[in-house]
């Protein structure tokens, strides 16, 4: 899900169901699912941060005009790419 919606970031596919998740949580300030925080389908909570979280990190770095210092004034997000780049690097399926 994460290298899904890294590609999706990329105009190389279309968004995870996750990423689709989160989108619309931002967008109407609402849980996926009725009730709280804890009644929220398990994990789906993560899986949606995970896939927001990467797909911004990938547009920003793409946004960017100098990568080193798009790098050194965001470390979070680039700690981010640097694990979406080590999973493509393995071949990994998804992330």
């Amino acid at each position: 899900m994460i290298l899904a919606a890294v590609a999706c970031a990329e105009g190389n596919g279309p968004p995870p169901p996750e990423l689709e998740l989160a989108w619309d949580a931002r967008a109407w300030n609402t849980l996926p699912e009725p009730g709280g925080l804890r009644d929220q389908r398990a994990g789906e909570l993560r899986r949606m941060s995970a896939a927001l979280n990467a797909y911004d990190a990938m547009k920003a770095f793409h946004a960017s005009t100098d990568k080193a210092k798009w790098a050194q004034d965001r470390p979070g997000q680039w700690e981010i790419l640097q694990y979406v780049m080590t999973l493509r690097a393995k071949g990994a399926k998804d992330g």
